[in-house]
């Protein structure tokens, strides 16, 4: 139960007038109506409740967490179309409790043969709209690669995918928040001939929420690869290769049937942090994942606050001044990371950054008021504002656990689509920093950054999974979608429960509190108390700014003797609900 309690300020005399608070309290907001799932054995918590509900069925018919995922990032790809789909890529984190190690997979979108760094030099939509600003699609390949090498050969490839294609034909329930999406990119819709689709023919608008949106292109596409003997081949070198080709080619895209039959997703062992809680260890991808930075976070945070500490993040704000200043020196060295096979002083960076002397440099560094941008390291340099995504976080009842995000980058990606298969191209050419293109702050694009043929752009994603070294028990598996929030919002769902004892609810529903360096100042929700921004501005210095909760959403499960909580963010409208047994 949430107390609140009017904050009583005393004022002292004081020639700057500002208030002094003793033992303040403050009024956060009730419990949303998102549901926490309690399970015992198994769970699945996904961006939409109709993914997590065939995630769920694939756990019950004997798969493992990565059968489970596959199948919900199909779905995920009909259901949040505005955010990922075959068009795309992600980025996988896997736990084996057998093995006591984790793994993970890249299958990020790749820059084509013909790309080059000042490719938009002064054509900022022309990274962002048509197929121009597609990038070499790894979704289906990292798919197919996951369940190769990780999957149970319980459930057979095809019953992945078919649930999925059945939503298609059927038609795909519209939710509240892609209502909204479609709503933003209606005139995308009508001025482009291959997503005409996407508006209701019964009603000449684009379609609302309850709708059924048929997606017939799709679904055979889907049913295609399900019964393909090699969808990979076909996909990347075969027939659908010579159409994508084709398509692109005749609509001013650079991808061509060499490019397709070029990628490959790539396979990492892992990143670790195995100092941060006892025996806890945070697992998750290099760069050009974010984990580096997402874990630098969370690790700072716990040795500020080790175990049996007494502080309430609730109630005493330099907790929350100093989760601030913690995500300022992370995302300070967010850029100078980049795709690490381009990169590769990228790479030592992240293991630096996963180190117990990094976190207490940065801990020694730790001041009670805020300081100049310079103070934090890093470079001024523009973090490209990444965008939409959809996340899956499953446990099966083997001890496994599998964090993946997708994405086609913003929403709906290049806002164009395969004429034949009915395919949502990503944009994700435009997370690519280009020379040239200051941000509005003022600050020169990252050079780590900048587009080569063959690389993979920098990421915010950040799907993790945490254990005990010791007992090879999972205790949390986590991630998010929403662009550069995500980091703060995955750091914030891990801080809140391990080291302040909130439930995984408690800390999804807490208000978004995010400040990426660039530019630095503090992005919160009308939720925020507003009695605790007056005391972070007025007493440790920090600039508030007040934004949507759009971005950052969260889908988490924790792990303990009391068994397994699973929940998703109430800010997604997507009626998530998760599932497991």
């Amino acid at each position: 139960m949430i107390v609140l309690i009017t904050l009583v300020f005393l004022f002292t005399g004081s020639t700057y007038g500002v208030p002094f608070v003793n033992d303040a309290r403050f009024d956060w907001p009730p419990p949303s109506e998102s549901v926490e799932g309690r399970f015992q054995k198994a769970a699945v918590t996904t961006d939409h409740g109709l993914c997590s509900q065939i995630g769920g069925s694939i756990l019950r018919k004997g798969g493992n967490a990565v059968d489970s995922a596959i199948a919900v990032m199909f779905c995920l790809g009909v259901t949040n179309p505005q955010s990922s789909g075959l068009g795309g890529g992600f980025l996988m984190t896997i736990y084996n409790k057998t093995q006591g190690r984790c793994v993970a997979i890249d299958a990020r979108e790749t820059a084509p043969a013909a790309a080059h760094r000042d490719m938009f030099r002064n054509d900022s939509d022309g990274s962002k709209y048509g197929f121009k600003s597609a990038a070499i699609p790894g979704e289906l390949a990292g798919y197919w690669l996951a369940y190769v090498r990780y999957g149970s050969r319980r459930v057979d490839w095809k019953d992945l995918i078919l649930p999925s294609a059945q939503l298609c034909r059927r038609g795909v329930p519209v939710s509240e928040y892609l209502e909204n999406v479609m709503k933003v990119k209606e005139r995308h819709f009508r001025s482009n001939p291959s997503m005409k689709a996407w508006i209701n023919p019964a009603t000449n608008s684009t379609y609302k929420a309850g709708d059924l949106l048929p997606r017939p292109k799709l679904a055979a596409t889907l049913e295609k690869i399900a019964n393909a003997p090699d969808p990979v081949k076909m996909f990347y070198r075969g027939e659908m290769a010579e159409v994508i080709a084709k398509e692109m080619a005749e609509g001013g895209g650079i991808i061509t049937k060499k490019d397709l039959a070029s990628y490959k997703p790539i396979f990492y062992d892992h990143l670790t942090n195995n100092h941060f809680r006892g025996d806890l260890v945070m697992c998750g991808a290099p760069p050009p994942s974010s984990f580096a930075v997402t874990q630098l976070i969370v690790s700072v945070m716990s040795a500020m606050y080790p175990e049996g500490h007494k502080a309430d993040i609730r109630n005493d704000p330099k907790v929350l001044h100093h989760f601030v200043e913690a995500m300022k020196f992370a995302y300070a060295q967010r850029t100078l990371l980049g795709d690490s096979a381009f990169v590769p002083s990228a790479l030592d960076l992240a293991r630096n950054m996963t180190t117990k002397e990094y976190t207490q440099w940065i801990v020694r560094r730790m001041r009670d008021i805020a300081q100049p941008s310079a103070y934090y390291g890093g470079i001024n340099q523009t973090q490209v504002p990444d965008h939409g995504t959809s996340q899956v976080s499953v446990l099966d009842e083997f001890g496994n656990g599998v964090s993946a995000t997708t994405t086609i980058n913003r929403w709906f990606g290049a806002a164009v689509e395969s004429e034949k298969y009915g395919i949502v191209w990503n944009d994700e050419m435009d997370d690519f920093s280009a020379p040239g293109m200051d941000n509005g702050f003022g600050f020169a694009p990252s050079e780590t950054n900048f587009i080569q043929p063959g690389k993979r752009p920098m990421s915010s994603m950040s799907p993790m999974v945490i254990f005990d070294k010791k007992t090879k028990e999972p205790r949390m598996v986590v991630g998010g979608s929403g662009g550069s929030k995500i980091i703060s919002a995955v750091a914030k769902a891990i801080v809140r429960p391990l080291i302040f004892g909130d439930t995984i609810k408690q800390a999804i529903d807490s208000p978004m509190l995010h400040n990426q360096f660039t530019p630095n100042i503090a992005q919160i929700d009308d939720s925020f108390p507003k009695e605790l921004k007056s005391i972070l501005e007025w007493k440790y210095g920090q600039k508030f700014r007040n934004t949507t909760g759009f971005e950052g959403i969260v889908q988490g499960i924790t792990i303990d003797r009391t068994g397994i909580r699973a929940c998703g963010d109430f800010r997604r409208k997507t009626k998530q609900i998760p599932s497991g047994y």
